[in-house]
């Protein structure tokens, strides 16, 4: 009678076979894990994309003129607003500044060490933070120019996105990604476990 002699099995040979596709697991999901949004845009650009938050997701303004260049951001305890010389690009201190809104209207205090404007007024704030579109009028008056400016803010459109504003800024894992590890140890495990008992 024929003996069929069977190789003893061996854990490091196993382990040696499982480490290819553990790195093709690993390699396939490294750019989802490192993966950022959007980028900042080199120094010199309009405040479009030149604020300190490029991708905040709080309700924002632009407007601007051949004179003036104007970024508002709807904070929920004050309206920033960050006013720069359209041509030179240079942040302009000290102006002037009065919004009106439907019936409400207020002046904007200038913040020198943060260097932008504030407003603080709660009627204002409230009335800009009711959902919809705002129709908004800027009256600008610096030491040697004065412009007008209308600009719109859309507040609806911006609170729905914020419910998942801690998801934007934390990454997701993609768990996902562990399942073909996962099944390859359990494999594992089994098959020590069969070989095991076997003996």
């Amino acid at each position: 009678m024929t003996m069929l002699c069977r190789k003893p099995f061996s854990m490091a040979l196993f382990i040696r076979a499982l480490i290819p596709y553990l790195i093709i697991g690993f390699t396939l999901n490294v750019p989802l894990l490192h993966a950022a949004p959007g980028a900042h845009g080199p120094d010199g650009e309009h405040l479009t994309t030149e604020t300190s938050q490029p991708l905040s997701l709080l309700p924002r303004f632009e407007a601007f003129s051949d004179v003036f260049e104007l970024v508002g951001e709807l904070q929920p305890d004050a309206l920033v607003l960050h006013l720069h010389d359209y041509q030179s690009n240079r942040p302009l201190a000290n102006a002037q500044i009065e919004l009106e809104t439907a019936n409400l209207s207020s002046t904007a205090n200038f913040i020198a060490d943060k260097n932008h404007y504030v407003i603080d007024d709660p009627a204002l704030l409230a009335g800009l933070q009711q959902p919809g579109l705002h129709e908004i009028i800027l009256t600008i008056i610096s030491s040697d120019n004065a412009d007008l400016l209308t600009a719109s803010l859309d507040f609806s459109a911006v609170t729905n996105d914020d419910h998942g504003s801690e998801d934007h800024h934390h990454g997701h894992f993609p768990w996902w990604s562990l399942l073909l590890p996962g099944l390859l140890l359990f494999g594992a495990g089994m098959l020590v476990g069969r070989r095991g008992a076997g003996k």
